[in-house]
């Protein structure tokens, strides 16, 4: 939660072109650190925050998925608490996410009436044509296992919210898939992989890979550009990232660099790495964020929302 101003101040500064609505989704349990972001005044953001109802059954869901967050499945209901004439949102994972430019063109893209646009993780192969997954693979097991650790990376994705509707799920209809999903494993705790794995199985078929087919490649990700992509490929790549995601095997997350100035209100003493340790292409984002989090804590102090010093 602590986080999000940073989130805040970077779409601030990267999407100046229109008015965002940002919606904070939450149990409620930690309404004072909201009531700080909400005395914040950006002059392209409103906040709102969403207490969602039965996050334990969220969290009932979350067992299943190798030890993400109830909060990571909210979105699966986003429908019920957004207003009825909006017709999409795009989701952040809070925290490890950094907008840097326009999104227009993921934002607004043409669902073709899939329910979510997202940033293929993998796609399926046979007699070296690349397509991706429909339901039938699910029948086979070596593919349901590949569906189950996520076609997609959930950092950053767009949500049809009038398919959504049509469908009109609630969280008791995703825990039953989630229970007979756990139930068919023997009870695997490691089900799904988070989300992003529940998420696939659900709507394997129904999922839109953003610039698919002009473009079939798993280092594609412009928005939702995760930062492994460093460990996998040692040159910049081609295009520009619009959201970063700070996550890969070999890197922290971004609140515990040090840096020039040690941040009380978004940093630990005693969880510091030194940015030498990363990538020198990753650094750059790390810096980044950094200016960010400066950015945001001037403008919590500017509010009155001050941290014990």
């Amino acid at each position: 939660m602590k986080f999000i101003p940073v989130e805040l101040e970077s779409i601030a500064a990267s999407i100046k072109n229109r008015n965002v609505n940002f919606y904070l989704f939450h149990d409620g349990k930690d309404q004072s650190l909201v009531d700080n972001i909400k005395a914040v005044k950006y002059e392209n953001i409103k906040f709102y925050d969403v207490v969602v109802k039965n996050a334990g059954g969220y969290g009932a869901i979350a067992r299943a998925g190798g030890g993400w967050c109830a909060a990571a499945y909210y979105s699966l209901c986003a429908h019920k608490y957004l207003p009825d004439d909006m017709d999409r949102i795009l989701y952040l994972d809070a925290a490890d996410i950094m907008v840097i430019g326009n999104i227009d063109d993921y934002y607004f893209d043409d669902f073709d009436d899939k329910m979510l646009i997202v940033t293929a993780a993998k796609y399926a192969v046979k007699d070296e044509n690349i397509f991706p997954y429909e339901p039938l693979l699910l029948l086979d097991k070596r593919c349901a296992s590949e569906i189950s650790r996520g076609l997609f990376n959930s950092g950053s994705y767009v949500i049809n919210l009038n398919k959504m509707r049509e469908q009109n799920y609630d969280v008791k209809d995703y825990f039953l898939c989630a229970q007979l999903l756990y139930n068919s494993t023997g009870g695997n705790p490691k089900t799904y992989f988070g989300d992003q794995g529940f998420f696939s199985l659900l709507f394997v078929g129904n999922i839109k890979y953003f610039d698919f087919p002009k473009i079939a490649d798993i280092y594609y990700m412009p928005y939702n550009f995760c930062l492994w992509y460093f460990d996998k490929q040692p040159q910049r790549q081609n295009y520009k990232a619009r959201i970063v995601h700070f996550v890969g095997k070999n890197i922290f997350k971004p609140w515990k660099g040090r840096y020039e100035t040690f941040l009380k209100r978004f940093q630990s003493e005693d969880e510091l790495f030194e940015l030498d340790d990363l990538n020198i292409n990753q650094i750059h984002y790390y810096k980044m964020w950094y200016e960010y989090a400066l950015m945001a804590d001037k403008r919590l102090n500017d509010c009155g929302v001050f941290v014990a010093r």
